[in-house]
């Protein structure tokens, strides 16, 4: 009993230590650089200096000229777990998007939500437990990567960490990305982008000369109508329990140059994601076969392209990581955070799948990353950060 009064007793010395003010600064410091992928060396070197700033010694890993990752590494006192915190420094354009402001409890401007609020509520975590004189038992890892955000970004950064997780320079039994809704994100759909594109050996003649039956159009249109029927049979297969069904979309549907012209190419993009079971193998060789069986009808080529493959990852709800995050959750809140699932995809994917290490988000929300309209509640990101501290000393251990 004597252990665990004190051991609440330092999460309300460290949950002190963790300011809204303080990390609205911060966030809307940051915002005021502007990293765009491809530009984002200026974030990187921002969130160093925040690092510096709170007494750890980061290290800039160059990915690109003048674009590197950042590290920082906490050592432990030995016998812990290893817990790896993690995000990206890049933003996608800038564009229309709402300048930088502070308005109440909001801070305004791209990246706010998507994710600079959640690398500013890491480090604040990190320099609580610091400040403090919490030692954890397990070495803690500060991160941020760039080149993030599609399509632009390649995640060169991302797999430059993953190269270090994999020779064994860094290691980790968990990843905790700062990002996502205000739950335990522990599960995604796999991903991958394709095209199908159609051609017709007659190439671009007059259509009086080619019987519509012949016409590339025509079998783009039965794709299409092959994807309902897969949707369809989505939809009645038991549901993951936290992402939902697999699916599929069409986002681009191309073909033609004059309304009398054979249109070949004909091309039709988009996107499928599965459920965690099933891989890329399985969904290219599906599609394949659907252009084969078209292929066979017609005598037109189809021919398939895939890119941006993720595999779906899931974390176990009892596994340590998870737990670390709901009783985190349970003590700098009052409440176990939910255990959620989502379609979309990100470096999560990456790390669980090619990394082998264990992952979950926990972020602010969820609401406004890449709108105009971008925002991040600073008392939000506080409680952020208060479930960063307590679950870093969950899975890690408390030396003190």
């Amino acid at each position: 009993m004597m252990l665990v009064l004190n051991l609440e007793s330092i999460f309300a010395q460290v949950f002190a230590e963790i300011q809204t003010e303080a990390i609205a600064r911060d966030v809307l410091a940051f915002a005021n650089v502007q990293s765009e992928t491809g530009s984002e060396g200026p974030g990187s070197l921002f969130l160093a200096d925040l690092l510096r700033r709170e007494g750890f010694e980061p290290v800039l890993d160059e990915v690109e000229p003048g674009a590197p990752n950042v590290y920082a590494h906490v050592r432990g006192n030995g016998g812990g777990r290893t817990l790896m915190f993690n995000g990206h420094t890049d933003t996608i354009p800038i564009g229309q998007s709402d300048p930088p402001a502070r308005e109440g409890d909001w801070i305004v401007g791209r990246g706010t939500e998507d994710m600079k609020g959640g690398l500013v509520a890491m480090v604040h975590a990190a320099a609580a437990l610091r400040r403090t004189g919490v030692r954890l038992s397990g070495d803690l890892w500060l991160t941020g990567v760039i080149d993030h955000e599609s399509p632009k970004g390649k995640k060169r950064g991302p797999r430059r960490l993953i190269r270090h997780l994999r020779d064994g320079r860094m290691q980790a039994d968990g990843i905790v990305i700062m990002e996502g809704p205000c739950a335990i994100w522990s599960a995604s759909l796999g991903s991958t982008i394709f095209t199908v594109t159609i051609t017709s050996d007659r190439g671009r003649i007059h259509t009086i000369k080619v019987p519509y039956s012949e016409n590339p159009a025509l079998y783009a249109g039965r794709l299409l109508v092959e994807f309902e029927r897969l949707e369809q049979d989505f939809s009645r297969q038991p549901p993951h329990p936290l992402c939902g069904n697999e699916r599929i979309n069409v986002g681009i549907v191309s073909a033609g140059d004059y309304f009398n012209r054979l249109p070949t190419p004909a091309a039709i993009g988009g996107t499928w994601r599965w459920k965690p079971g099933k891989t890329h193998a399985d969904v290219k060789r599906q599609l394949e076969q659907i252009c084969e069986k078209l292929a066979a009808e017609s005598g037109l080529h189809f021919s398939v392209q895939f890119e941006a493959e993720r595999e779906p990852f899931e974390t176990a709800r009892d596994h340590p990581l998870v737990e670390a995050l709901v009783t985190g959750g349970m003590h700098a809140t009052g409440a176990a955070p939910d255990v959620i699932g989502m379609a979309l995809v990100g470096d999560a994917n990456l790390y669980a799948n090619d990394g082998g290490v264990p992952v979950a988000y926990y972020g602010p929300a969820h609401e406004t990353a890449h709108s105009d309209h971008e925002r991040v509640s600073a008392s939000r990101l506080a409680q952020c950060g208060r479930v960063y501290a307590a679950a870093a000393m969950q899975f890690c251990g408390v030396s003190r």
